[in-house]
This record gives C-alpha cells, structure tokens and sequence, in this order.
C-alpha cells in the first residue's frame, strides 16, 4: 500500500518468538518427544463403561453429515463445480458460528452456497482403497475419546491434490518441536523402524490439554483412577466366579487333624466347592466339623454401591448424563438428555474437527472452499409443526421454503404461498357480490392460474393441517 506517497510493503514474517523457543529444554527441540500419558494403555482400555461411552460420541460424530460450502464474493455463479442455494436458517447457523464466522471466505462472501460435487467430497466418500467416511470419522473421534489426539496422514498425487487420507494411530506418531515453527514435523515410530512426516502432511486433531501444548488430553485420562478401580473390581469377580477367592465361611473343629487329615480335607473342599459348577452345593461334614457362614460386611456393602458411582463418573467425564442410559426414564426426560448431551458434548467436537479440517485440508483445494457440521441438536417437533402450521396458514412462506429447510426436494405446487380467503391486507377494496364499490380487477388477475385461483377460494384449515402433516412426515 502507498503512505503519503511512499509504497509501504508489509512483512508476512514475525520476530522471534521466546515462549515457543523456552518451552522446552534446549536440547529436546529437534528431537522427538512422547505425551505425557501412555496411549498404549488408553487404547486398551476401551472397555466396560469406557467403550460405552466413547462409542456413543465416536458414532455421534460420524452420524453427522459434513457439508462442503463456498464463499463467494460476488453474485456470479461458480462454473468450476455444481452449487446451490442454502436455506435461511443454515446461512445464519454458519455466520453465528464462532468457528465459522471468522473464516476469512465467510466474512468477504457476497454469497454462501453448498457445494454438490467436489473432489474434496470424493475424498471424504473414498478415504483410501481400505476405508470409508463413516470409519474415517469414527475411528478420528475414537482415538481422541481415549487418547485425545487422533492424526491423518494425506496423501497427495505429483500436482499436490489429496488423494486419500489414512488414520495413524496414536501410539506410533510423536511431535518433533521446533525452537521457532513450533513443530518441526512427525515421527512414525514401530521398533526401529521410523518414518518422518512433514507438518503439511499430517492433520493433527486433539483435546485441548492444560499441561502440554503439543499433544492433548482425553477424557479418560481424567477419570483414569475411576477406570483403574472399576478394573479391580472386575477382577475381584471373576476370582469369585473362578476359584471362590472370596471366603464365604470357614471349617471349625474341635479335634487335632493330623496332616494327612487337614490335606485331604483341604483337597475335597476345594474339588467340591470351588469354581462356578460348585456354586450353591451343600456341604457333608464329618464329626466334629462345623460350618460357619461369613455374612456381607458394611465395606462390601459400599464396594457395591461404588459401581453405580463409578459409572456415573465415567460417563459424565464423556459429557453424557444418567438419563441417557436410564431405562425407566420418561420419553421427555430422554429427549432433554438427548438435546443435552448434543448441544453440550457433541457440538464442540464437530466445531473443532471442522476448524481443524478447514485449517489444513480444504486450503489444498480452494481458498474459497470450507466445511460445516449440520447442527447436531434436534429440532423439538412440536415447537416445528406449530411453526410450520402458523408460516402456511399465515402465507408467511410457501410448501418449498419449508421443505428447503428441511432439506427436502421442492414440489412443483409449493412455491405458491396458500392463505385463507379471509386473510386481506388491511385497507383494501374488496368487491362485493353486487358489483359495486370495489376495484376492477386487473389483467395480473385475470390471468391468474385456475391451481391458485382454487386455492384462495377453497383452501382450509382442514387442508392446511393435511399439508403440514404430509411434510413433517417427509421430513422424518
């Protein structure tokens, strides 16, 4: 740009930056550095509550469709690829989202449409020869349910467009800082073999984590304790189950047992009661042995109850409630957790996979080009039938307004709004059965077609009701 006649160049670079040149001890920068968690040990622990949990978000995430949108700065259609127009409601649900709103195609648009067919959309349909979009996705969420990163490894042809995208598990992949870039690259590690990555090459999606920059935290690294616990408790059981680890009485006697005696005793105790085939026999006792039964003390008594405790903490570090997994519970209180567990769990975890998807990967194709969740929180359908009833029967919209935003395809009567005959605007004439006092009719009306002339003179409210009927079950 010119300043007072002077051309005043701007300088892409920044000057040295301490914080990331003193994270780290001098001698650690150029070198690989591992996580402050084993994610060997969180991948397996995917079971019991921990695998109920983290599938619920994985399969939420992947359940969501993604959409591809561009930003056009002007009005002039976009030849490269098919298009089209986006609804009312998704065009606002995009400039309100925070992660949206600020992308610099969003906020120079003139227009924001959908793209119907992209190279980048047969990239998320075909991932690879092996893989698919739905496991894609699934499987990303998934490792960041347990370990809290999750990295893609694209591959591009020799003209640099991504071709296919493979997951890399978290375990095998470690960040090399850099003392100004930040992050110098990747490093694959399995024995002795390694492979380094450029930073270009790998989309590195992670939880935020208050102690380590450079990789994220999972949710079951905070309640790891919770899992480690539940763990002991399930191998208490299944020492019960195999070998009745836990006593439930004793043998007394009175006589002196010699050690032939206490052996063989002990022998046929052990053949005749232990082990799950055994469980409820009686026993045949010799003179002189008596049975006596241990019963349940106060401890074991809250180690029971510390199950439910256990599986609540779980859950809730997952952002799920008890209602989700509630069988007795009520038709709206299972709607409620529902909408919850969207807005407040799922959500941001679609926000940060698009943001990181629009940091990285759609720059490869299109500065014009990024991607968007559709809002994952349901839309209560009472609240949308009343809308619906009050926008048809008021002519506030057409059939093929309300079927654009629900994502219908538009029917060749719907663009036509239907009202009552007795909605008027107000101070108008209206002629009346003599023929006096009102205006002539125009040639606009006259020429008026026979579809909308009989639905002015006939429409009802029965009709009405029939009409929002037939597209809230289309749109289900």
């Amino acid at each position: 740009m010119r300043l007072l006649g002077f051309e005043i160049k701007r300088s892409k670079g920044v000057g040295r930056n301490k914080l990331v040149s003193n994270l780290l001890w001098p001698w650690m920068y150029g070198n690989e550095i591992g996580p402050d968690s084993d994610f060997s040990s969180l991948l397996k622990a995917y079971r019991g509550w921990v695998y109920t949990a983290s599938s619920k978000n994985s399969t939420a995430v992947a359940s969501t469709p993604l959409r591809l949108y561009a930003g056009k700065p002007g009005y002039t259609p976009i030849k490269s690829h098919p298009t089209h127009k986006i609804s009312r409601e998704t065009k606002e649900y995009i400039v309100n989202s925070p992660t949206l709103s600020t992308l610099p195609q969003v906020k120079k648009a003139a227009e924001i449409v959908e793209v119907e067919d992209h190279v980048l959309l047969d990239l998320f349909r075909e991932v690879n020869p092996f893989m698919n979009h739905f496991y894609l996705f699934e499987l990303t969420s998934l490792y960041q349910e347990l370990c809290g990163n999750a990295y893609w490894f694209v591959l591009r042809d020799k003209l640099g467009v991504p071709r296919e995208i493979w997951p890399i598990p978290p375990g095998n992949l470690k960040v090399i800082p850099d003392k100004t870039e930040f992050i110098r690259g990747y490093r694959f590690t399995r024995g002795f073999d390694t492979v380094d990555f450029g930073i270009n090459e790998i989309v590195h999606f992670k939880f935020p984590s208050p102690i380590n920059l450079y990789y994220g935290s999972s949710p079951l690294v905070a309640v790891s304790d919770s899992y480690n616990i539940s763990q002991a408790m399930n191998k208490y059981e299944q020492a019960v189950f195999a070998n009745m680890g836990r006593l439930e009485g004793a043998f007394e006697t009175e006589n002196e047992l010699s050690q032939y005696e206490f052996d063989r005793l002990k022998e046929e105790i052990k053949q005749t009661f232990r082990g799950i085939d055994n469980v409820g026999k009686s026993p045949l006792l010799e003179k002189g042995v008596k049975y006596k039964s241990y019963g349940t003390t106060p401890r074991e008594l809250n180690y029971l109850a510390g199950r439910s405790k256990i599986k609540e903490e779980i859950i809730n570090a997952y952002g799920q409630s008890l209602g989700l997994w509630d069988k007795d519970a009520t038709r709206a209180n299972a709607t409620v957790a529902n909408e919850n567990f969207m807005r407040d769990a799922i959500r941001p975890r679609l926000r940060r996979q698009e943001q990181k998807i629009n940091e990285q990967l759609t720059p490869m194709f299109d500065s014009k080009l990024f991607v968007a969740y559709d809002d994952p929180v349901p839309v209560d359908q009472e609240i949308r039938l009343r809308q619906l009833e009050t926008r048809l029967k008021t002519g506030y919209s057409s059939v093929n307004i309300e079927r654009e935003i629900d994502r219908e395809p538009s029917v060749p009567w719907g663009d036509i709004p239907i009202m009552n005959q007795n909605m008027i605007p107000l101070g108008s004439n209206i002629s009346d059965d003599n023929g006096g006092g009102g205006d002539e009719p125009d040639d606009d009306d006259e020429e008026m077609s026979d579809i909308l002339r009989e639905g002015i003179g006939s429409i009802s409210d029965e009709l009405v009701s029939r009409m929002v009927d037939k597209l809230m079950a289309a749109g289900r």
